[in-house]
């Protein structure tokens, strides 16, 4: 499992391009925009697969039709990448498949409550472990509210870490008479937001290209195959009827 949760940046749960349930553990205000560009730029024909980009792992495990996704600090082992989605998936499953009809329609969020006691089962936090889930948890869980009833919300509870404390001072403290640099923050973020987004979409189109090129490549194969078994048929025949003769009768 994670060594340091904090490597943890973000995580959900998504339905096609639906966010079910996230977890934000950043004060970075572009980072939710990030993941959903990043869900809507889901690799298709994939399991699992992750990219690093700008000291962060964007990594994808796709158990259709729901997709586990989070980003990590880049210090982060692959195997614990790994270990954690698959933690989160085992745990999430049963209750996905329970709660979320196939033609339901789907509201964001709605599996938050489900989400945040997963995450802290997964992580091993009890009473310490703190969601920061755009600071506010969903108390409706209905998945596929008809009546398109607004589910209620509140604030998160639970003591939050002390390195995060420490962090969300010290970035209060850097925010507060610095517009400048809070505007330099912003567009370095969206940068990084097109940069991703871009690569995520490079990278997809390369799967896409190779998977042609091979796809081309067998047809070929095959071909051959069918035109070198004719030849050899044909050769069979004329040796078999000693040239054209049988054509004779």
């Amino acid at each position: 499992m994670i060594s340091n949760p904090e490597l943890i940046h973000y995580a959900c749960i998504a339905k096609q391009t639906t966010i079910l349930a996230q977890h934000n553990t950043t004060n970075d205000p572009k980072i939710e925009s990030l993941a959903s560009q990043c869900i809507e730029q889901t690799p298709p024909n994939h399991s699992l697969f992750s990219h690093t980009h700008n000291n962060r792992t964007f990594t994808f495990l796709i158990d259709s039709p729901f997709t586990f996704f989070a980003i990590f600090n880049n210090l982060t082992l692959k195997s614990e990448t790994l270990a954690f989605l698959n933690a989160v998936k085992t745990a999430s499953r049963n209750a996905l498949d329970r709660e979320i009809q196939p033609s339901a329609d789907l509201n964001p969020l709605c599996f938050q409550p489900q989400f945040d006691s997963i995450l802290k089962e997964t992580l091993s936090f009890g009473s310490e472990f703190t969601g920061n889930s755009s600071n506010s948890i969903v108390i409706d869980g209905d998945c596929g509210n008809p009546r398109g009833k607004r589910p209620s919300t509140v604030p998160l509870l639970g003591k939050p870490l002390e390195g995060l404390k420490k962090k969300k001072r010290v970035v209060g403290s850097d925010l507060e008479g610095k517009d400048g640099n809070l505007e330099n923050k912003v567009e370095v973020l969206d940068s990084e937001v097109n940069v991703c987004s871009r690569d995520l979409k490079g990278i997809v189109n390369d799967h896409r290209q190779k998977a042609k090129h091979i796809w081309k490549k067998h047809v070929w194969v095959v071909l051959l195959l069918d035109l070198f078994v004719c030849a050899v048929l044909f050769v069979i025949w004329l040796w078999v009827c000693s040239g054209f003769k049988c054509m004779a009768y």
